[in-house]
């Protein structure tokens, strides 16, 4: 009998949604041109209706969405490229300790440049103190860059207070709202960001694809290329198009408008029926994150009586991740999960386990059962 595998790792990446595929199939093998012709004409239709569907999406104009290789390269383009562009006396940034990889390298980078940094500390449940942003930011600062939902534990930040903050001291908001794509209500213009990322593959699209929102509307934000070549993207991001991945990054993005809170809601009680199953057999088990602001699909927890790699092992044929995939190589604890000010057993022990549309109850409570024999045997 063939093994059942089960895929509970959304956060890192979820599978290309069928009709997704669809309407990328064609621009493989038909509309392929690349030029000032009938055949370039048409995929450069299609950029500008996929332009269209995240914009429309998302809460931004056409003119504002620039089509990347994902959400590092946009996160790259923003912060370096804003900082390229600096001409003021604006000369510090302020992020946060669970912040994504990518923007914690790029504001370490700026760092050496010159810039002012402020490392802003989160509570238990992963939240920054909208006090410690309100003593920080002042008339020096350039960018305050805080994600909308942590891709470890979940956690949702309140970047409505961070962006009317960030409007009224004149520093830009950049926010990397991946997560958040589908499920939480984003309109980018209404929240006062000013800059954001996101990439398809994280609801439902192909990998390697992703677009950087940059406000154009007043006050314009002014950046920098930091690739140089053809002028692609208005010169802020040279290079021939992915056009079949940018056609599936506007699709998905369509496909979770139409119908994205039904999906959601389904994903949530998924999700809660897994940790009501957890927690009510398995003694000493914790939830990292924030119990209320959370993404629906997210369940990060730590079992004291055995490590998240040793459940990984002894669960081959179940998917789920011990970290954030981006650092999943590396031997160090998950700066997130320490940044909770846990011991190194909660640390140690830590896991997250990531639902998606297509889950269903049976796999749920296969794994819910696998788990809690396991615990239960390995007490």
């Amino acid at each position: 009998m063939k093994t059942k595998h089960i895929y509970l790792d959304s956060h890192a990446s979820t599978p290309v949604d069928q009709d997704v595929l669809s309407a990328m199939l064609p621009y493989f093998t038909e509309h392929y041109g690349n030029g000032n012709h009938k055949a370039g004409w048409k995929t450069s239709e299609a950029l500008e209706n996929a332009r269209f569907q995240v914009s429309n999406f998302i809460g931004a104009k056409p003119s504002e969405i620039t089509f990347t290789g994902g959400a590092t390269e946009a996160i790259n383009m923003a912060l370096l490229g804003l900082a390229k562009a600096n001409t003021s006396d604006r000369n510090h940034i302020i992020t946060q300790r669970t912040e994504h990889k990518a923007v914690l390298q790029c504001v370490a980078h700026l760092k050496q440049q010159g810039y002012k940094v402020t490392m802003l500390d989160v509570d238990a449940v992963g939240r920054i103190n909208i006090e410690d942003l309100k003593k920080s930011i002042t008339n020096k600062t350039l960018v305050v860059a805080i994600m909308l939902i942590n891709n470890e534990i979940g956690t949702v930040q309140p970047i409505e207070a961070i962006g009317e903050l960030c409007k009224n001291n004149g520093a830009k908001y950049f926010c990397d709202i991946t997560q958040g794509v589908g499920w939480y209500p984003i309109h980018l213009i209404k929240m006062n960001i000013d800059m954001a990322a996101l990439a398809a593959h994280k609801f439902y699209g192909p990998r390697g694809v992703g677009a950087l929102y940059i406000k154009k509307t007043n006050p314009r934000i002014a950046t920098e290329p930091i690739l140089l070549g053809g002028g692609q993207e208005n010169g802020l991001r040279p290079g021939t198009h992915n056009v079949p991945a940018i056609v599936g990054l506007g699709k998905a993005c369509e496909l979770l408008q139409q119908n994205g809170k039904e999906t959601f809601a389904k994903i949530r009680d998924l999700r809660d029926y897994l940790k009501k199953q957890l927690f009510t057999s398995i003694d000493g088990i914790k939830l990292n994150g924030c119990p209320e602001n959370r993404h629906p699909a997210n369940l990060n927890i730590s079992i004291p009586s055995i490590s998240g790699e040793r459940l990984k092992e002894l669960l081959p044929n179940v998917m789920f991740s011990t970290s954030s995939a981006c650092s999943s190589s590396s031997p160090k604890p998950s700066h997130v999960i320490s940044a909770l000010g846990v011991n190194d057993e909660i640390i140690k022990s830590s896991f997250r386990l990531g639902i998606n549309k297509y889950t269903t109850v049976e796999d749920i409570n296969y794994v819910a059962q696998k788990i809690i024999q396991i615990v239960k045997t390995n007490h």
